[in-house]
């Protein structure tokens, strides 16, 4: 699965969220939430179900 920014993913948790930003060194994603922004989560890849939206 090709996780890319701005893709909208569903977490283990079950929130929603849209990818704001792409970390390579390890690999983990910036989740934008309905959350306040300090409780937006940094993610790796183990906690993303499945990409709900792909963006072009």
């Amino acid at each position: 699965m090709k996780i890319k920014e701005l893709d909208v993913v569903r977490l283990k948790d079950g929130r929603e969220g849209t990818v704001l930003e792409v970390y390579t060194d390890p690999v983990a994603f910036l989740i934008e939430t309905d959350e306040d922004m300090s409780l937006w989560p940094t993610v790796g890849p183990d906690e993303i179900v499945e990409i709900t939206y792909h963006s072009k």
